[in-house]
């Protein structure tokens, strides 16, 4: 039994999948259930800029470089695709923040602004029906937006696409095989995340979860199919 546990941890590993330890290895047969996130177990986890414009009458110039300064401070996957989209530098951000689940802050050129998704730009009270339409397109579409915006108004929408993993139609299938069951939990919109999931074969998608809501979900996941 020792050299089995071991062996299966070392097949583990050369495919990429780290696991604690023996006893979680022979206990992944009573597995009822599976949480996954979307960006980069889903989906490639690389995004691309596909689509973006100023919203209102803002300076496309300005937005550019704006959104630079924010997004190339920041390491997440949908910044990194903005930044590599707008290919333009931008002035240095002060004030530099992390919004976890909703975006980034800071201070550009004297002017305060956000960069962040959906949830963020709604709880600011940014929101009008013009940009609720434009932003049911693209995430019906599976896309990711990002918007920028300062105190009063949204200056420029971005939208980004990332690509189902060609492994992940499959896995889905073979995990259903197993009779387990596939959750999808990510922090991107719902419409989004139902887009992406139903591309996968995955029935249970649930967005909008900033972290500890993830976690919630797990700990509901756990009383529904036994921890």
């Amino acid at each position: 039994t020792p050299v089995t546990v071991v062996s299966g941890l070392a097949a583990g590993a050369r495919r990429g999948i780290l696991i604690k330890g023996g006893t979680y290895l022979e206990d992944a047969r009573l597995l009822k259930a599976v949480a996954l996130d979307k960006t980069g177990t889903i989906t490639e986890g690389k995004p691309k800029l596909v689509q973006w414009h100023v919203w209102g009458a803002g300076d496309e110039a300005a937005a550019q470089q704006m959104a630079a300064s924010l997004a190339g401070r920041s390491d997440h996957p949908v910044s990194k695709a903005i930044i590599q989209g707008l290919e333009v530098p931008g002035p240095e951000a002060e004030n530099f923040k992390a919004l976890p689940g909703r975006g980034v802050e800071g201070v550009v050129n004297g002017v305060r602004l956000v960069l962040g998704n959906h949830r963020l730009i709604h709880e600011r009270g940014l929101c009008t029906p013009e940009l609720e339409a434009e932003l049911a397109i693209h995430e019906k579409q599976g896309r990711t937006v990002t918007l920028l915006a300062d105190d009063s108004c949204v200056l420029a929408l971005f939208a980004v696409a990332d690509t189902i993993r060609e492994t992940s139609k499959q896995a889905i299938v073979d995990l259903k095989a197993l009779g387990v069951t596939s959750v999808m939990l990510t922090g991107d919109n719902t419409a989004t995340a139902k887009a992406i999931a139903a591309q996968a074969g995955i029935d249970d998608a649930r967005g909008d979860l900033l972290p500890e809501a993830k976690l919630d979900a797990i700990k509901e996941m756990q009383k529904r199919y036994g921890a």
